[in-house]
């Protein structure tokens, strides 16, 4: 007998993250009920590769699977457990569930959190700004979370841990399989006092398109999202739209208006997804409650 936590993580190993068709059904029947329907053969035979699907569900194994997380390091979480981000919820294809490496205790205040983001390959302008905005809003208590990339997103990470802050990091591939490799040491130290977070199981390794739906997931954990440098169209730009989507706050830091990696910062705020923001206490205003203020 499965209940709802064995079956999301078994389905969780075998579902693409943030397919929309087999979200939807999660969320509206229960995983115990799709997984059934699925292994039953009877439902779902206009899906495309439902024959791999079930066959790839008929073999894994519980145990197996809780092994591999288990030394890996991670805890799988899922709606069942006291401790999910509700926040999760507001997205349109919310994760079956995640795995987690780190400090547990962080997602109680991930309702305190900023994302800072922006492009893997800024200016010095970029990363001081980063840096400094990172260290500042450790200092006034909140998480930093950001994706464990390259420039700006180090940077974010450096600058919470370089206070004794809290960082989170989503990863687009498992928590055994971190990218980029050279970042390792970072996110051993993220793990020390915050979170690495996966919607994948461990060993799977991180592919182009896994960069953009673990945006969404940075969007949604945090109150609000900064975007520090980004080119016209990149990542950063989907993870202020995501976020802009979820009625979250968004801001972009303006640049010098010839670089090119101002240009999303100015197009978001041109577009009005995002509020000009030059420093912290301009997004402190915006965030925080009154009564708090």
């Amino acid at each position: 007998m499965i209940d709802e936590s064995i079956a999301r993580l078994l389905l969780f190993a075998v579902i693409e993250p943030a397919d929309p068709f087999w979200s939807y059904e999660i969320n509206q029947r229960g995983a115990i009920s799709v997984y059934r329907r699925l292994l039953s053969g009877k439902h779902y035979s206009t899906k495309n590769n439902i024959i791999h699907l079930q066959e790839q569900l008929l073999q894994q194994d519980i145990s197996a699977l809780r092994l591999e997380i288990s030394r890996s390091g991670g805890v799988f979480i899922c709606p069942q457990d006291s401790d999910w981000p509700t926040s999760l919820f507001d997205l349109s294809t919310p994760p079956i569930g995640l795995i987690v490496k780190g400090d547990r205790s962080a997602l109680g205040r991930v309702n305190n959190s900023i994302s800072i983001v922006g492009s893997r390959n800024p200016t010095n302008y970029g990363v001081r700004l980063s840096h400094m905005l990172a260290r500042q809003s450790s200092e006034a208590g909140l998480i930093v979370v950001s994706g464990g990339a390259y420039g700006i997103d180090t940077a974010a990470h450096e600058g919470a841990l370089s206070n004794m802050g809290t960082s989170i990091c989503v990863l687009a591939g498992g928590i055994n399989k971190l990218y980029p490799a050279e970042n390792i040491r970072l996110f051993n130290n993220i793990s020390k006092s915050g979170l690495l977070i996966s919607e994948v199981m461990p060993n799977v390794a991180s592919k182009p398109y896994r960069f953009l739906i673990r945006n969404r997931l940075i969007a949604s954990l945090s109150r609000a999202t900064v975007v520090v440098e980004a080119k016209f169209v990149s990542g950063s730009i989907r993870t202020a739209r995501d976020a802009a989507e979820m009625f979250r706050p968004v801001f972009a830091i303006p640049g010098p208006v010839h670089s090119p990696l101002s240009e999303g910062c100015h197009r978001l705020i041109a577009e009005r997804v995002a509020d000009i923001a030059t420093t912290l206490p301009e997004i402190l205003e915006v965030i925080t409650p009154l009564q708090l203020r």
